[in-house]
């Protein structure tokens, strides 16, 4: 039996983590969420995810540092990332953090899915 993907959505809030999460459910996918760096680091120890969604400014702490903090960690440095942001320079600083991609908010969902599809496919093929 084929499994979904499995998507991690990091974000601190609640309602955009609601919509990502339907839209992803209803396109065949699996989703977690956490809404902090502690909380992903738990799921990313605890089960194999397919691809990291984070919004770049969370309370507390900046999506870059969590972004570069979790590239340089062996065990689930390989789990690529999406960042998103309304922030109008932030694109520069997710992928200078080590995010595989950004996309800029407000965001239509099929372009998200489109960045989704890519990065699942890119990790079913190397996996093969």
């Amino acid at each position: 039996m084929k499994k979904d993907p499995l998507i991690l959505i990091l974000d601190d809030d609640p309602d955009l983590c609601v919509m990502i999460k339907m839209m992803l459910e209803y396109n065949g996918y699996a989703t977690v969420e956490a809404s902090n760096e502690d909380e992903t680091r738990k799921i990313l120890l605890e089960r194999p995810i397919d691809l990291i969604i984070m919004d770049m400014l969370l309370s507390g702490t900046h999506g870059t540092d969590i972004c570069r903090r979790l590239k340089q960690e062996s065990k689930i440095s390989s789990v690529p990332i999406l960042m998103f942001s309304a922030h109008p320079n932030a694109k520069e600083a997710c992928l200078a953090a080590g995010a595989d991609d950004f996309i800029s908010k407000p965001f239509e969902m099929n372009d998200l899915l489109d960045k989704i599809s890519f990065f699942v496919s890119k990790k079913a093929n190397a996996g093969q």
